[in-house]
């Protein structure tokens, strides 16, 4: 995907991997997961849901 007016594009797989350093390692697949549908999702509201979702569990 390309966003022409962003300052800085951010790479989904690094942000996943970032993000993981704060996860314990029987978790991490579960997490990664979760992570990839918020950093993938086509709206803000969407992504708000699913990481509500993610802070519940």
């Amino acid at each position: 995907m390309v966003y022409p007016r962003a300052t800085i594009q951010l790479c989904i797989v690094h942000m996943v991997r970032n993000s993981l350093n704060f996860v314990g390692g029987k978790m991490r697949k579960e997490v990664a997961a979760d992570l990839n549908r918020i950093y993938t999702a086509t709206t803000v509201d969407e992504a708000d849901i699913m990481r509500t979702e993610l802070e519940s569990k």
